[in-house]
């Protein structure tokens, strides 16, 4: 295999490109999830931790792409026009995300701690031991799991569209920069990080 010569570019129209193929990743990785979800759906499995961690990580990858940080992210004006509520149903996975999964404070989890009492017509009333409830919601029903992958699904189709034009941009200021100069930095771009590079932001 003929050896690859690389420049490493890192202008405007590059930056952006990059970050739509990692939003591209992203809403891949949820759609094949969202599709394992729904073959345990199938299967009627009773796996509850299984089920519960593969909606997580789908939700997680969905909402992710629509956050702003160290890449752009996307717009929920994407879905503007699509029949139905796409954008309402969005910003239902969006909180859904926010409030119960990063931070568990909406009615999605709840711990009811109570008094165990004798019975009422008991002749002696008393208290007879501590008693709590848990309540965690671990996914949506099949209906729910298809909503948000058709919204990944359409998203995906944008950023695709999305980076094809951007591919052209960045071939296309790429033309105008002098050979020599692309030249002397052509090399291997990607390295693995290592443990030290997990606190670090993105550059």
């Amino acid at each position: 295999m003929p050896e690859l010569y690389m420049a490493k570019v890192d202008y405007k129209e590059a930056k952006e490109l990059a970050d739509l193929i990692s939003i591209y990743n992203d809403l891949s990785y949820a759609i094949e999830v969202l599709k394992n979800l729904l073959e345990l759906f199938k299967d009627e499995s009773k796996d509850n931790i299984l089920v519960q961690s593969l909606w997580t990580a789908a939700l997680i990858s969905y909402v992710r792409c629509f956050s702003g940080g160290k890449r752009f992210g996307l717009s929920e004006n994407i879905f503007k026009g699509l029949a139905g509520d796409p954008i309402g149903c969005h910003r239902y996975y969006k909180n859904l995300r926010d409030k119960h999964i990063a931070h568990s404070v909406n009615p999605f989890e709840q711990v009811v701690v109570g008094l165990v009492l004798s019975e009422p017509d008991d002749p002696k009333q008393e208290v007879k031991g501590v008693a709590a409830l848990h309540l965690k919601h671990i996914s949506p029903d099949v209906e729910g799991v298809l909503t948000l992958l058709r919204l990944a699904l359409i998203a995906q189709e944008e950023v695709d569209k999305r980076a094809k034009e951007y591919e052209l941009k960045v071939l296309e200021v790429g033309k105008m920069v002098p050979i020599e100069e692309l030249y002397s930095k052509a090399s291997i771009c990607a390295a693995a990080p290592g443990p030290e590079d997990a606190g670090k932001a993105r550059k």
